[in-house]
């Protein structure tokens, strides 16, 4: 987007846990998500759409698979709202809490109950949820510990926090090292394995459930965009290339699958249970 800096990751020696050290300050880490021109915030069309939304539908239904009628939700970071929107198409009582004004109004367009701000700025009503989603946020949080122990309070006995966070053990993040696309320094602050989340999960009282490894090739074809425009590639072509391009993806598709099976994909998505 423009904006100049380097940052620099730490590994913890103990844990494994990257982060950014220094980080951006809660006041200032908004200029990083400049609105609706951050991806996560834009809407498709065509093809892309039809897929993106068939994913969710699959998404939705797996996520609500046992919770039993109307159950309550709640997403952090839901961005526009698409994944709240079909949740609530499959009988949820569905709520947000995103961040980005520009992102939480086009949610509340659709009739989502969307708030604008934070975990630390909206205290949860504690025992009230059966599913609590967090779609490639806990990487954006500022204290994932604190962010989990909220969420953990809010849910009901037996309830279930559900995460997606970019893989730094991935094989995609060994390929392309500083180009990983999983990495989006400084709007990623920590990056996650399966081994942290472990950590984490035992670190708030809870019980990691389960991990599992997404064949989405996107971060493959968006790293190789990031690599070639490196190496002085325009960027309108890198785009051609990249996580954009249905041909792109289609190609990386077999090694991104590949990944998945063998568990090392660039992302991975962990549940968590409340005893």
């Amino acid at each position: 987007y423009g904006f100049p800096g380097t940052f620099r990751l730490v590994r913890c020696r103990r844990c494994g846990l990257l982060y950014l050290a220094p980080r951006p300050t809660p006041a200032a880490i908004g200029a990083y998500y400049p609105d609706l021109d951050y991806h996560a915030f834009q809407s498709q069309s065509g093809p892309r759409a039809a897929l993106r939304r068939r994913l969710l539908a699959n998404q939705a239904r797996a996520l609500l698979r046992g919770l039993g009628d109307a159950p309550a939700v709640i997403e952090i970071g839901p961005g526009t709202g698409d994944l709240l929107a079909e949740l609530r198409s499959q009988g949820a009582q569905v709520e947000g809490i995103e961040p980005n004004e520009a992102a939480a109004k086009m949610a509340r367009g659709r009739d989502l109950r969307v708030q604008t701000g934070t975990l630390e700025s909206i205290p949860l009503s504690p025992n009230t949820c059966d599913l609590a989603v967090m779609r490639y946020a806990q990487e954006h949080v500022h204290s994932p510990r604190r962010a989990l122990i909220a969420l953990r309070d809010a849910l009901k006995p037996g309830g279930r926090v559900v995460i997606w966070v970019p893989n730094a053990a991935s094989w995609d993040a060994a390929l392309f090292g500083d180009h990983w696309r999983g990495y989006d320094a400084p709007r990623h602050l920590y990056l996650f394995t399966p081994a942290t989340l472990h950590a984490y999960a035992e670190a708030v009282g809870m019980r990691l459930a389960n991990v599992t490894c997404s064949a989405v090739p996107n971060d493959w074809a968006g790293s190789a965009a990031n690599w070639l425009r490196a190496r002085g590639m325009p960027d309108r072509w890198a785009k051609r290339l990249g996580a954009e391009s249905l041909a792109a993806l289609a190609a990386w598709f077999p090694l991104s699958a590949l990944a998945a099976f063998f568990r090392r994909s660039g992302r991975i998505r962990a549940t968590l249970i409340r005893p």
